[in-house]
């Protein structure tokens, strides 16, 4: 049996998310960035405080994870989940992670500090979101295509303004849903592409170390252990559209039948099922079981 390691991105986070996070992941990443994570309603409005608040949220529950001897064969992570991914496969440590996102999140938002968002189209191909997209684009208002979740998931990155005609245009294409992301960044789409170079920089300062199981590219979907791939992917996954279809296709491909969605949520578990069905792959959810008892499934299933 193969088992991946998935974690979320943003618009996964939920206001209290933290509470379980044991004290010295906290203490932890403000020694590292200077940066105190409080767990208030008006945080959940800030990139910055919700990048951190996703890595340590993900990282912490891997370490509780690792310590009940689970490794993976292989680990995927959505966007800012990545950074997730590449320390469960020992690409990097949880202080460089910690490093690298901060200073991601912080050039984000000094890009973006207002304005911009992404949303989400449920019920269209790509195809026919891409044509959405395109008849009503506008430059003073400019929306893209970003990430393929699953064939009729798909997100738009952009200006708030024309996030909404975008939507409302998918809607009266029969989108099932066309709503605002939790996301205060137009991630994931060429509006980034000057962020990619201010973070260049920071993360080529960060070493990388050889991994103990392949990691899936947010980029193009592919699989790899070639640690300068991994850390382009990191670097540029900001600016590219995710392949998570994709990257999902390929796990697949290489046996994938167990999955371990860290928290928080399910979004990814909901993913799986849509694009597989609820029995083709199994799935452990650690919000919804806990550690140990999404422990005792894996070794169960194992």
């Amino acid at each position: 049996m193969s088992t991946a390691f998935l974690f979320p991105g943003q618009g996964s986070q939920e206001v209290g998310m933290l509470r379980a996070v044991p004290t010295q992941y906290i203490e932890r990443i403000k020694k590292i960035t200077g940066y105190q994570l409080e767990d208030l309603p008006e945080n959940y409005e800030d990139t910055v405080f919700i990048q951190l608040a996703l890595l340590v949220k993900g990282l912490s529950a891997l370490a509780a994870v690792q310590r009940n001897e689970i490794r993976p064969d292989l680990v995927a992570g959505h966007s800012l989940g990545a950074f997730c991914a590449a320390v469960a496969c020992k690409a990097i440590t949880f202080d460089d992670a910690v490093r690298i996102v901060y200073q991601r999140a912080v050039l984000m938002k000094a890009a973006y500090p207002t304005g911009y968002a992404m949303g989400v189209i449920v019920g269209l191909t790509r195809t026919e979101v891409a044509q959405v997209v395109q008849d009503t684009f506008d430059e003073m208002h400019p929306v893209y295509l970003s990430n393929e979740n699953c064939p009729l998931q798909h997100t738009i990155s952009g200006e708030i303004t024309g996030l909404q005609k975008t939507l409302a245009a998918a809607k009266l294409r029969q989108a099932r849903t066309a709503k605002l992301l939790k996301v205060p960044v137009p991630s994931h789409c060429r509006l980034m592409q000057a962020t990619v170079a201010a973070l260049t920089p920071f993360i080529n300062q960060i070493t990388f170390h050889p991994t103990i199981c392949p990691y899936l590219k947010n980029t193009d979907g592919r699989m790899t252990q070639d640690t300068e791939v991994i850390r382009q992917d990191l670097l540029e996954n900001i600016a590219q559209p995710v392949q998570w279809n994709q990257m999902m296709d390929v796990a697949k491909e290489m046996g994938m039948n167990l999955t371990l969605e860290f928290p928080p949520g399910n979004t990814l578990t909901k993913l799986i099922h849509a694009k597989f069905g609820e029995r083709s792959i199994r799935t452990i959810n650690i919000d919804q079981h806990g550690v140990d008892d999404a422990t005792f499934l894996y070794q169960k299933w194992r």
